[in-house]
């Protein structure tokens, strides 16, 4: 079906509907034909199929800053073109939102399929190399006009533009107005001519030259460098990259630092020495045989200050001081089949915002963090949602801190404010919530404790430790004499047969 200009103009949806069925048969006959095609003919097809995803990636600029002008989350679908002086700050005279999404970028995700960061991308770029239209009408020059005029030529792809634009916008609080200029001029140039990769060279290098002291941002560029970037799973761990100013990098040291344990004695003083037994720095742990002490924990520096960050997060969780989300508290949701809960199945669960989360994960943090756990049965009804206040009452952990003082586990220092309430015989077993079944633990031992290679037994309702024989042959149980001195000995152990 043939169309005219006219109806290109007019109907342009269209138009591109009719475009892109054309080119999807292109793509067929390419398909075949690119495999035996000489290669000079394939190299020019390359170059035009290149040109042709610019020219597509230039329209998904327009679209993306016609949609933010219109503020098309707000103001909703219509058939009305837009009156002059009708712009984005309109919002149609305060009434509701028509799209039901938070701002425009959620509207292009959920209309085009596309990530959430991709359409704030799309928004952030076109804001830069688009004209916009003022209140009467009159059109205002980009931002970057250099960079404008090549996406306009469809010279330069959308990837590029992105890292241009970026830069320009860290360079723009600490250089002139004629060097900016000139930077964008010359990385526009860069970007026609090259590869992103000699961009991006090019990009460090104008960097440099603009600010060669480092001198001290200001303000408005920490505000847009700072945030927790979240960089997806890899390798069985989530990733993720946290740039924060000073003040907030010293509350989150802090926080970690409480959980950098400082096993070493040489680092006590002399009453806390006397108070482990006057162990010296490298002496054998009391009761552990010929394992040398840094076997009982070999954390590493940067897993310790993980431990302390994310028990403080569930101190806050377990509080009442973190604002209500949706009519509760916070609190982690976690949905799994009743049978892969009490087994030692490999299927996973869901969590509310970490998706697929294994069993035995879901059993760990089950413990003593403020999870609702929600059981499914084997047509995915649901059999019960817990109550996160039967596990480790205030009443309970007040006893449990009585007795244990802080975490339990052999020579660790960590105080009671900062353990987590485990069960010796796991809730998943049957294993009551009770102060018999209870004991204090870090985040570190915690889960240590839940690879199910050290055991707990209790002599006298006071919890003993038994390693696992690769770090003593013999098995021989440990107390922690750090926060309390118990004087009771090892179950099974006879004080008349010691030498």
């Amino acid at each position: 079906m043939a169309i005219t200009p006219f109806e290109q103009q007019t109907d342009t949806p269209r138009y591109l509907a009719w475009l892109n069925t054309e080119l999807a048969g292109i793509a067929d006959s390419f398909r075949s034909e690119s495999m035996v095609m000489p290669t000079r003919k394939l190299a020019e097809t390359a170059v035009a199929i290149e040109q042709l995803a610019r020219t597509a990636e230039q329209l998904q600029l327009i679209a993306a800053h016609a949609v933010e002008h219109q503020n098309v989350a707000v103001v909703g679908e219509s058939d009305q073109r837009l009156s002059l002086g009708a712009s984005d700050g309109d919002s149609s005279n305060g009434a509701l939102n028509r799209t039901g999404c938070r701002d425009n970028a959620e509207y292009l995700r959920n209309t085009l399929r596309i990530s959430k960061s991709d359409a704030k991308r799309r928004i952030r770029v076109s804001s830069q190399v688009l004209p916009t239209v003022q209140l009467n009408g009159q059109p205002l020059a980009p931002r970057l006009e250099h960079l404008g005029a090549a996406i306009a030529r469809s010279e330069v792809s959308s990837q590029a533009a992105t890292l241009i634009s970026a830069t320009m916008e860290r360079v723009r609080p600490f250089a002139s107005s004629k060097n900016l200029d000139e930077m964008e001029a010359t990385l526009t140039r860069q970007a026609i001519l090259s590869d992103v990769d000699v961009l991006r060279v090019l990009i460090q290098r104008w960097e440099s030259l603009l600010n060669p002291d480092g001198s001290e941002p200001t303000e408005e560029v920490l505000r847009a460098r700072q945030g927790v970037f979240l960089r997806g799973k890899r390798h069985g761990l989530r990733f993720m990259e946290i740039s924060a100013t000073d003040d907030q990098f010293e509350d989150l040291i802090t926080v970690m630092y409480s959980a950098t344990n400082p096993r070493a004695r040489a680092g006590l003083s002399t009453a806390e020495a006397e108070k482990l037994g006057g162990v010296q720095k490298d002496s054998p742990t009391p009761g552990a045989g010929n394992a040398p002490e840094d076997e009982l924990d070999r954390s590493t520096w940067a897993q310790q200050l993980l431990d302390g960050l994310v028990g403080a997060c569930r101190i806050a969780l377990a509080s009442n001081k973190l604002s209500d989300a949706g009519g509760m508290r916070p609190q982690v949701l976690v949905t799994i089949n009743y049978k892969d809960l009490v087994a030692d199945a490999g299927r996973a669960g869901h969590a509310a915002f970490g998706g697929l989360i294994s069993a035995r994960s879901i059993r760990r943090i089950a413990c003593d963090a403020n999870v609702l756990p929600v059981v499914l049965g084997t047509e995915g009804q649901i059999l019960d949602v817990g109550n996160p206040r039967r596990l480790f009452p205030p009443s309970l952990r007040k006893a449990l801190t009585a007795r244990d003082g802080g975490c339990a586990f052999p020579d660790c220092m960590m105080p009671s404010p900062w353990t987590e309430g485990h069960h010796i015989i796991p809730w998943s077993r049957g294993g009551p919530t009770t102060v018999d079944n209870g004991v204090l633990l870090c985040s570190r031992h915690h889960h240590l404790l839940h690879q199910e290679e050290w055991r707990i037994e209790l002599k006298s309702r006071i919890p003993w430790f038994i390693p696992p024989r690769y770090i003593d042959p013999t098995q021989r149980p440990r107390q922690n004499h750090y926060h309390r001195d118990h004087h009771h000995p090892p179950p099974g152990h006879n004080p008349l047969l010691t030498s």
